[in-house]
């Protein structure tokens, strides 16, 4: 497994997987269809964010998406047949790296397997954030 800054070529890739990955965290509603991902990746990346994927053999295996401006990691998403074998690991090491001081995110309640792998990496619960699109969690990462 190889760690890369995004290219172009990997935008389809990485929506779908994206989409997979967000579909089997277990939320009885997810929040986001397959079009409306396809859609938001091109406008984040012209926008706001600094890419790194992780491959195998030419084959997405996750990414995370740093919003550095924000000092906010945006997104991590691994592909359900990668998890648990270290690729959000290295991923949110990445992170670390490029947000040196510390960061933010953002989840979902409900989304119970990333809140263990966040807080299992060092993050801590800030607080409850309530917004009009439903209940987010946000954590903080200081070194």
């Amino acid at each position: 497994m190889k760690l890369r800054p995004f290219a172009p070529a990997d935008q389809s890739a990485l929506a779908h997987l994206w989409f997979e990955s967000w579909m089997s965290v277990g939320l009885t509603s997810p929040s986001v269809t397959r079009a409306e991902l396809a859609e938001r990746v091109p406008r984040e990346l012209a926008g706001r964010w600094d890419v790194t994927v992780a491959e195998r053999d030419g084959e997405l295996l996750g990414f995370v998406a740093l919003a550095l401006e924000e000092n906010r990691l945006d997104q991590i998403f691994i592909t359900p047949d990668a998890q648990g074998q270290g690729v959000g690991s290295l991923l949110f090491e990445v992170a670390c790296q490029k947000m040196p001081h510390g960061f933010w995110l953002s989840t979902q309640p409900g989304n119970r397997r990333a809140c263990e792998f966040y807080e299992r990496a060092g993050m801590v619960l800030d607080c409850l954030d309530t917004t009009p699109a439903g209940e987010r969690l946000v954590y903080r990462f200081r070194r």
